[in-house]
């Protein structure tokens, strides 16, 4: 049969694809199916299309998500960058808490709401949130996330609040306005502190509450941490709230409260200044301070017996007129005890009830005046910050003939404390340069407070404005040189005093010395002291000679080696030795005739034990005494 062959038919669609036909050698057709050189010139570019458009599309897929994989990776570094310095803030956040450090507080909490929000941004962007949905590296992503999420909301619902307020607490804004406080701005930070405190306890509840189990142990540390911190924040900030309730009583917002104002006569002088010469009531309602009765030296009698029980410890160094006398209430270098002793003065003899008490002398006055520049007085004449002391304490016993010194300034001393009291509630003085003043007046010692109250006590923590003793020697080694005149003379003004320490506290520990110099001059002359009149000069020595008492304080737990007096020609007295406020007492007389000098002299041994760097305190006195001190080692 003979062969067929099929010719291609360009018009056939088939006809390219179409197979070689052949004979076979039983005569049957056999088609080929190996394709035609033209049609496998025409199918190699077409898989080849398609190898490539498939194989690009997958390398597009690969780089995008290394592109997406990079991108969060990055949100997640940065997060974490941000988170880190957040938590940084956090304890500089705590810190400005606790010291009411406005300033601080300001720039930490800003750091912080600024870097708890970025990781809050870099933690919700569209890829990460997707990337959350991949096993392993998810969880740690959402409770990165979680965690910002939270401090975010600390940060600008707790921390700035608070930071935002405190810019508002300013010595201008803390000064009285016509006799007021300011009482609304402390009401505005008392809710500022309550809403910051609910949000960080939400806060805490709901970072304790993120999962982190699967997660890389530095996120689960980081929980623990900031948790921690939290609840630290929580206590600062409650501490802090105890505070400004305590500050409201103080301010008469939950009903009057009474302070006794005492003015301190250096003239006369005791170991916390000097006497009492005036005392003064002072009510505090709801923050506006008024003048409601005034007594003095005279409304106090010394001869009706104690006017509350002390130690007779007490008594044996000091004398019965330590709770007898007005004027010797504050022989003690404790404040508590003289406060406790003037409330008790005022309470028997004025009948009102006290919530307080504050001392302030005419060096401190000179202070604030400095910052208020003069006040005039009812009688004319201006009391200025380079007379107050001397007019105060010299120039107005010398105006009035003997039979009227003492009341006439007692009449003098009322109206002076009345207009200065008047002046610093209603001054427009620069508030700063006032509460400069203030705290120079406090730090010097020649203003004090105390309260029978345990919580507004407290307030004061370990200001001098307490004026106590230290209770041990771990942070500084006191040693206290305290002068009182039993002359019941006002001669004080003329008196120059001087100590000289010499220790060896930095070099040994285990048996420290301490010896104590102490020198007194008079600076009168015989024609000065002649010409005082007898309250002044004194009925007692009637001008030849002027009786101090000196009690030198040794360091806590040390005992007394050795006592001496300088002169022995000049009158003195080595009354022996004893204990208070858990030191030693080396206690003297010196009797000075005009022009005199005489120096006394002990030397105290400390246990062995801890010591802080040495520090000298001694009676502020009209002449600022002198002080030396030759501590080798202590740098």
């Amino acid at each position: 049969m003979p062969s067929i062959n099929a010719e291609n038919n360009p018009d056939d669609p088939g006809s390219s694809l179409s197979d070689e036909a052949t004979e076979s050698d039983d005569g049957a057709l056999e088609t080929s199916a190996r394709p035609s050189s033209r049609s496998r010139r025409q199918r190699t570019p077409r898989r080849r299309r398609r190898r490539w458009i498939i194989g690009g599309s997958i390398a597009i897929v690969v780089v995008a998500l290394a592109a997406a994989g990079g991108w969060v990776a990055y949100q997640a570094l940065q997060a974490q960058s941000s988170l880190e310095a957040a938590q940084t803030s956090v304890t500089e956040v705590q810190t400005s808490l606790t010291s009411l450090d406005v300033a601080t507080l300001q720039k930490s909490a800003a750091a912080f709401a600024a870097d708890a929000h970025d990781a809050s941004v870099h933690t919700n962007d569209p890829l990460y949130r997707m990337a959350e949905m991949l096993p392993i590296v998810g969880k740690n992503l959402t409770a990165v996330r979680e965690l910002s999420g939270s401090l975010d909301q600390l940060g600008s619902q707790a921390l700035m609040p608070v930071a935002d307020f405190s810019a508002n607490v300013t010595p201008a804004a803390l000064r009285p306005v016509n006799g007021k406080l300011n009482t609304d701005l402390l009401t505005a930070g008392d809710t500022a502190l309550a809403n910051a405190d609910a949000t960080i306890v939400a806060q805490q509840s709901t970072v304790a509450a993120i999962n982190t189990s699967g997660t890389v142990g530095q996120i689960g540390a980081a929980q623990k941490q900031f948790v921690s911190a939290l609840a630290k924040a929580h206590t600062e900030i409650t501490s802090v709230r105890s505070m400004v309730a305590t500050v409201k009583n103080v301010l008469g917002m939950n009903g009057p409260r009474h302070y006794v104002l005492a003015f301190l006569n250096n003239a006369e002088t005791t170991a916390l200044g000097g006497g009492p010469a005036s005392l003064t009531m002072i009510t505090v309602d709801n923050g506006a301070i008024s003048i409601t009765a005034q007594g003095s030296s005279q409304d106090f009698p010394t001869n009706d017996g104690a006017v509350r029980p002390v130690d007779q410890n007490l008594i044996n160094i000091y004398g019965t007129g330590i709770n007898s006398t007005l004027n010797w209430s504050t022989a003690r270098p404790d404040f508590p005890t003289a406060g406790q002793t003037i409330a008790a003065w005022w309470q028997k003899y004025k009948g009102t009830s006290v919530d307080g008490v504050i001392a302030i002398d005419p060096i401190a006055l000179s202070y604030l005046l400095g910052a208020t520049g003069p006040m005039t007085l009812a009688s004319g004449e201006q009391i200025t910050a380079d007379n107050a002391v001397a007019l105060l304490l010299h120039d107005i016993y010398l105006r009035y003939p003997e039979s009227q010194i003492e009341s006439q300034t007692d009449i003098f001393f009322a109206d002076a404390a009345k207009t200065i009291f008047t002046g610093l509630t209603t001054t427009t003085a620069d508030p700063a340069a006032l509460l400069a003043a203030i705290n120079k007046g406090i730090d010097s010692g020649n203003i004090l407070a105390w309260s029978p109250v345990d919580d507004e006590e407290k307030l004061l923590g370990n200001s001098p404005l307490k004026g106590v003793l230290p209770t041990d020697n771990a942070k500084s080694t006191v040693i206290g040189t305290y002068f009182r005149d039993v002359s019941v003379s006002k001669t004080d003004f003329y008196l120059d005093t001087s100590t000289d320490l010499t220790t060896n506290v930095c070099q040994n520990s285990t048996a420290p010395t301490f010896t104590a110099t102490v020198t007194l001059h008079s600076t009168l002359t015989d024609a000065e002291a002649a010409a005082l009149p007898p309250f002044v000069s004194g009925a007692k020595f009637k001008g030849a000679k002027f009786s101090t008492e000196i009690f030198v304080y040794g360091p806590v737990g040390a005992s007394v080696v050795s006592t001496a007096a300088g002169d022995t020609s000049v009158d003195h007295s080595v009354y022996g030795n004893s204990e208070d406020l858990g030191r030693p007492v080396a206690h003297f007389g010196v009797d000075l005739a005009p022009g005199e000098t005489n120096t006394v002299t002990v030397t105290f041994s400390g246990a062995s034990g801890t010591y802080g760097p040495p520090v000298m305190k001694v009676t502020p006195m009209i002449n600022a005494p002198a002080q030396t001190m030759t501590a080798p080692g202590c740098g």
